[in-house]
């Protein structure tokens, strides 16, 4: 009789299934704090998202934690580079119960040495054509990216 309890238990938990439960905030700079939620199907990891995005001299970070799939995970760091000297950098961690809560998570620091690479593009300018100019690749950026969702590589 024991037996059959006992496995009544194990096949109820395992088809309800484990239940990921994550932390879920965001907000300026590089710390928030907020509710653990239970994820949706088909989200099986907790994730929190690190952006700094600058402008001229002006620099903005941004946090956001919650749950997404373990491919997310894989995105690893991007550096993305537009006209004007503004820049988006991002990068996703994944991470287990409490480091989710209590580790620091940091971007790896921006490299500004240039690296011999660049972009042709076109700024927009409402009214008028667009004008025709050039982006300095720095770092580890090998590849351009054009608003017609095409890429190119060197």
């Amino acid at each position: 009789m024991r037996a059959s309890l006992a496995a009544f238990i194990l096949a109820a938990l395992l088809a309800t299934g484990a239940c990921l439960q994550c932390e879920v905030c965001g907000g300026p700079g590089t710390t928030c704090s907020g509710d653990l939620q239970t994820c949706p199907a088909g989200l099986d990891s907790c994730g929190i998202l690190l952006s700094e995005d600058t402008e001229v001299a002006e620099e903005r970070q941004r946090i956001n934690k919650t749950c997404l799939t373990s491919r997310e995970c894989k995105l690893g760091y991007v550096s993305l580079k537009f006209w004007n000297g503004k820049t988006l950098r991002f990068q996703k961690f994944c991470c287990v119960g409490d480091a989710c809560r209590t580790t620091t998570f940091k971007l790896p620091p921006a490299d500004t040495k240039p690296n011999g690479r660049s972009c042709r593009g076109c700024i927009f300018s409402f009214p008028g054509p667009c004008m025709e100019g050039t982006i300095e690749c720095t770092g580890a950026e090998t590849q351009c990216y054009y608003s017609t969702q095409k890429r190119g590589t060197w």
